[in-house]
């Protein structure tokens, strides 16, 4: 298995302060089109596996379903230029921030506005958990540093047995 797993820390996160010149807000459908691409690429998806599997209406489905968030330019502020999403069970999965715009904190500030949505939904006893792939080094170095915690592989056993299931 080529990814790391993490489950957040049960503390709230502190709000950050969204750099001058960025805007942070909610994802639309129509986002889907720009970052279904950059997110098959980011996980190696080759371009005719990514049409094959319609990942555009995947991911357009999940920004519609739930709540997923971007980072936006004050100067274009219709195309994210950063952005993260959460799934279903308060998991967080597509961090992606575009070249150029790295190293301003952007990750961190959507990973604790993600956090902060999931608590104030579900609780603060909600074990948020998230996916890393093992090469991408900023995002663990990322997760880390704000607390999250290296779980065994199988951890979604330890954490969502079904009744009765040893």
């Amino acid at each position: 298995f080529d990814h790391y797993m993490f489950i957040a820390p049960t503390s709230k996160p502190e709000e950050l302060t969204v750099p001058q010149g960025y805007i942070l807000g909610p994802l639309l459908e129509d986002h889907a089109e720009a970052i279904a691409p950059q997110w098959a690429e980011d996980v190696g998806v080759p371009d005719l596996i990514m049409k094959d599997l319609n990942l555009v209406s995947i991911v357009g489905a999940n920004i519609t379903e739930r709540p997923c968030f971007g980072i936006f330019t004050e100067s274009d502020p219709n195309t994210p230029i950063a952005w993260l999403c959460i799934y279903s069970a308060g998991s967080i999965g597509m961090l992606h921030v575009k070249e150029g715009h790295r190293g301003k904190g952007l990750g961190r500030i959507l990973v604790r506005h993600c956090l902060k949505v999931i608590q104030d939904t579900h609780g603060m006893e909600c074990r948020s958990h998230a996916c890393c792939q093992k090469f991408n080094a900023a995002s663990r170095n990322l997760l880390f540093s704000e607390g999250w915690e290296l779980q065994p592989v199988n951890y979604k056993k330890l954490y969502f047995r079904t009744p009765g299931q040893s």
